[in-house]
């Protein structure tokens, strides 16, 4: 008899599929984006044995300083020449948005990474620069014990 069909097989159409799951690679990729400008690669970050990693809880607005040796500050993969202007333009732009109801740990953080060659009184300027704008919470990146 000619009605036996135990030859054909049903195969499902994986083009849809496939052509879904690259659609949704190209999304992540053209919208992650990781601010490499944030972190300057030609610092030398001081090592600190005791050196801890940041919290998880960490939450609310990041200002990322990059400071190099002959007191130069670093912003985003350019250096900016007016320390006082530069920190009082952005702790105003940050702060416009942190929402009124933000806690203390809610608010606005300073990422200082500096090079160990730099002098002390150029981080103290920039730290006290920080603070007469309102920003005085304070986070340094260093090198963990003795990685380098």
């Amino acid at each position: 008899m000619s009605g036996s069909h135990s030859a054909d097989k049903a195969e499902p159409n994986l083009t849809p599929i496939l052509d879904m799951v690259f659609q949704l690679i190209t999304f992540f990729m053209l919208v992650f984006s990781i601010k490499t400008s944030d972190f300057d690669k030609a610092l030398d970050l001081p090592v600190v044995g005791s050196a801890a990693p940041a919290p998880d809880d960490v939450s609310g607005e990041l200002l990322i300083l990059n400071l190099r040796t002959g007191n130069k500050l670093f912003h985003q993969g350019k250096e900016e020449t007016n320390l006082e202007g530069f920190i009082s333009l952005e702790s105003k732009y940050l702060k416009s948005k942190v929402p009124a109801d933000a806690g203390p740990t809610n608010g606005v953080t300073v990422v200082i990474r500096a090079d160990r060659t730099l002098k002390c009184e150029y981080l103290m300027r920039v730290i006290n620069s920080c603070r007469s704008n309102g920003l005085d919470r304070f986070d340094f990146m260093v090198l963990r014990g003795g990685a380098k």
